[in-house]
């Protein structure tokens, strides 16, 4: 069972009629020494009484405190809470009785022992409630997750063909080429480690910085054989340990896009300039390309990919600076691995 905003509506209502219920039942001597009329205000204020101890439990205590371990002043709270909540309670109940039964008037301590006990028995009430929904909350969280990682993998594998037939029939083309055009070898091997990387290198989480340092190499030269003589491309790589752990193709977004928008007309020149400069625990990217009449790329499914990516794997680890100007469109990805 999912919460979704219109059940919890009707389970706090069931939980507010429920506790009416009781407290009605409770006040049957003030509605037969004074009618039920009389009844309305000391009802309310018992209402807001709970709904202080309820909400500040469940809205604020819970979620400030317990959830991020601050079990001390959890507790310290908890008892705070209780102990206004019987205090008020008392006193609310003490002068309602002494207005129905002026000659029989009570103490303010002969209340306190039933209304803590009312007080305690609702905060765990409302821990059981909050927590229950939690729960519920949480497993729904998994289903739909379950449900879009099987998606996921089913669209996978529906694109993907077979990588052994791929394999195989580069191979047969690499065999058929004539020996004596090494460039066009060189070109297809590069092609087949790409794609070698893609199917089985990167399907991880995380891979060594190296790894995806020579994709990109390998990627740059691919693009660069295959570019007009008019288009300049510069890749600057500079790592200082090869094996920290990345995120993989977690740049290639930006050098996918710089290559596919980047302006090339005979008539001028442009340039793509790529660098990736490692340091102790910070790895600094940029990317930058000339462009015209550049549509907006951050909009793309790509690059919202690569958003979603750096939030859930670079959380608060990370800076994307992206730049449209002077046409040149640039882009600054800075990691804390």
């Amino acid at each position: 069972m999912r919460f979704t905003p219109g059940r919890r509506y009707v389970f706090h209502l069931l939980f507010w009629l429920m506790y009416a219920t009781f407290m009605l039942m409770e006040m049957q001597g003030y509605a037969r020494e004074k009618g039920w009329l009389f009844c309305v205000i000391p009802l309310l204020l018992y209402f807001a009484l709970m709904a202080l101890l309820v909400y500040g439990n469940t809205m604020l205590l819970i979620p400030l405190l317990l959830e991020k371990k601050k079990v001390a002043v959890y507790v310290s709270g908890v008892i705070v809470f209780v102990v206004l909540y019987t205090y008020l309670r008392s006193l609310n109940q003490q002068y309602w009785d002494a207005i129905v039964w002026p000659d029989d008037i009570m103490t303010l301590r002969s209340y306190f022992h039933l209304n803590l006990a009312y007080a305690v028995w609702f905060m765990i009430i409302s821990s059981m409630l909050f927590f229950t929904e939690k729960w519920a909350d949480q497993r729904q969280q998994v289903r739909n997750i379950q449900i879009n990682q099987l998606q996921t993998e089913l669209k996978y594998l529906r694109a993907q063909v077979n990588p052994h037939f791929l394999f195989n029939g580069l191979n047969t083309i690499y065999g058929n080429i004539d020996i004596r055009d090494q460039k066009a070898r060189d070109i297809l091997l590069q092609f087949a480690g790409l794609l070698r990387y893609n199917l089985y290198e990167a399907d991880v989480d995380w891979v060594d910085l190296e790894k995806e340092a020579n994709y990109l190499r390998n990627y740059v030269a691919l693009q660069r054989a295959r570019s007009n003589s008019n288009l300049e491309i510069t890749l600057d790589v500079s790592i200082e340990d090869g094996h920290s752990r990345i995120a993989p193709l977690i740049f290639m977004a930006f050098v996918e896009n710089a290559f596919k928008y980047s302006t090339r007309d005979d008539g001028s020149t442009n340039t793509i300039q790529i660098r990736l400069q490692q340091q102790a625990n910070r790895i600094v990217f940029d990317c930058s390309n000339t462009y015209e009449n550049q549509p907006e790329i951050p909009g793309g499914i790509g690059l919202s990919n690569v958003r979603r990516r750096l939030e859930l794997l670079y959380k608060d680890r990370y800076m994307l600076t992206i730049n449209k100007e002077s046409s040149v469109y640039s882009v600054q990805l800075i990691l804390t691995i």
